[in-house]
Parts: C-alpha cells; sequence; structure tokens
C-alpha cells in the first residue's frame, strides 16, 4: 500500500525532508515513519503516523498501552486503540482481567515479543499458556477480524513501568510469518520509538495541567532520562557540583512536590 503523505503532511502538518544517502540502509517505511515521528507535535499526530503505518503493513488493528505498577497492582494506567468500541467494553468487563491476561504476565517478566490470536492457539495449548477465560477473549477476537499479531512489551526507565504495542489484522499463521520477515524490523522499531516519544508527551501535558515550575519540570525530564536522584543532585550543582553538589534531598523534595500535583514550597525557577 503506497504511503499517503501528502494527506498525512495536509492533516498533521508534517514537515518531510528527503532522506540522505546514509539513511537508505534500513527499511524505506521505517525511515519515513521514524522521520515524521521526529516532527509529531501532539499525541494526535503519534497517532495517526502508527495508524497510517497499521495500513501500510497490510494489518488492521494497532493498540498501545503501558501502566504504572506498584508491586503487582496498577496503580495508573493508558492505552489507545482502533479496536471496536463494542469490542473494548466486553474486553474490559472481564473479571479478573489482570490475572488472566496472558500479555500483561508476558511484559512484566520478559522483553520478548510474541505471537496472539486464534492463529496461535495451539501453540499456547501446547505450552500450557492458555486458561478457558483467556482463550475466550482470543475466539472473540477472531469475531472481529483479528486472527494473527504480534505483541511487542515495552519498557522506560522507570521502574515500575510496563507496556506494550500489539497489531495484528486476518493473516493466516503462513502469510503472518511472511509479513514478520518483511516488516519485523520496521514495527520493533516503531513501537519503542513512538513509547519513548508518546511518554514524554504525556510529561510535558501533565506539567501543564499542574502548572509545574521550571525546576520540576528538568526533574521531570531527568527522571524520564533515567537518572537516579543523586545523580540529578550532582547535575544540579553545575560546574560546581564536584565541590558543591546539590544536596539530594532538594532534589527528594523536588520529586516530592511534583507526585503532589505540583504543590509545593521547592518550585524554584
Amino acid at each position: 500500500m503506497k504511503r499517503d503523505q501528502t494527506a498525512l503532511s495536509r492533516r498533521y502538518e508534517i514537515r518531510h525532508e528527503s532522506l540522505s544517502p546514509i539513511e537508505t540502509y534500513a527499511p524505506q517505511l521505517l525511515q519515513e515513519f521514524l522521520r515524521d515521528l521526529n516532527h509529531a507535535e501532539d499525541r494526535a499526530t503519534v497517532w495517526g503516523l502508527l495508524e497510517q503505518l497499521c495500513a501500510d503493513v497490510g494489518q488492521s488493528y494497532i493498540l498501545y498501552g503501558f501502566a504504572y505498577m506498584h508491586g503487582q497492582q496498577r496503580a495508573a494506567y493508558h492505552s489507545q486503540s482502533n479496536l471496536p468500541k463494542g469490542w473494548k467494553e466486553w474486553v474490559g468487563s472481564r473479571p479478573n482481567l489482570a490475572e488472566i491476561d496472558y500479555g500483561r504476565h508476558h511484559s512484566l517478566e520478559k522483553l520478548t515479543a510474541f505471537a496472539i490470536g486464534a492463529e496461535f492457539i495451539e501453540l499456547y495449548r501446547r505450552d500450557g499458556l492458555l486458561t478457558p477465560e483467556y482463550e475466550e477473549i482470543i475466539l472473540k477476537a477472531s469475531e472481529i477480524g483479528l486472527h494473527s499479531g504480534l505483541f511487542i512489551p515495552l519498557r522506560s526507565s522507570r521502574r515500575d513501568e510496563r507496556g506494550g504495542f500489539t497489531i495484528g489484522g486476518e493473516m493466516a499463521e503462513p502469510e503472518f510469518r511472511r509479513f514478520l520477515d518483511e516488516h519485523g524490523w520496521t514495527i520493533s522499531m516503531a513501537a519503542v520509538q513512538t513509547h519513548n516519544i508518546y511518554l514524554g508527551m504525556l510529561q510535558r501535558e501533565e506539567a501543564e495541567r499542574f502548572d509545574l515550575t521550571q525546576r520540576q519540570l528538568e526533574f521531570l525530564k531527568l527522571s524520564a532520562n533515567g537518572y537516579e536522584v543523586k545523580e540529578i543532585a550532582f547535575n544540579w550543582g553545575g560546574l560546581g557540583a564536584i565541590c558543591h553538589p546539590c544536596p539530594p534531598r532538594t532534589v527528594r523534595q523536588v520529586r516530592g512536590d511534583v507526585q503532589n500535583g505540583g504543590h509545593g514550597q521547592s518550585g524554584a525557577t
């Protein structure tokens, strides 16, 4: 399927530039997606690019979601998909969904992608991964044309954050394997880079919503990049950090202010 660059540019105001020769050694579809993603300014644009990519590779459905976990309990959750509303409501009404969803358990423990859908149901049975409740969900998905798909676990620099990206459609198992041979690299890289961009956008939106100070915003950025409290304290100490580092307790106070919605006494600009 030909990528409709004109429609994308008109709808999302994406700036396009040509790929240089050294950028042509990765799949063109992937490079075009990453180029456009780099210029996306909001989550609506990012989602539009994902939907276009889904169509470009001949699949019907995409689902992206992540959760912040407190132990084994989900503390906060965000998801977006183009699955039918009725299907999402039906799945959401399943009792004990977190316990019966194999994808959740897999992504908590592993980073390996795995196949989903009725086309692979015998493999689930063979490996003892299928409960009656999860089988019901798989077979119900077939009714909307989701026979095969790929689930890609996602992580971030935050220790307790877990997510996943799913893409799938009506392909039979042999055709789906050929699809992965052709587009697996593209889908995997797109999922990881989208996750990084999406999280950054959510953090900016939260900052604007709670009117965080410049110092609190800086903490969010450094924390999202994997810096620990002591590393942030060293960073904030500037050129004199070796002799006069910022006290870690100052960083912890800013962290507490952020967790309390931006309210506190440490919000220096």
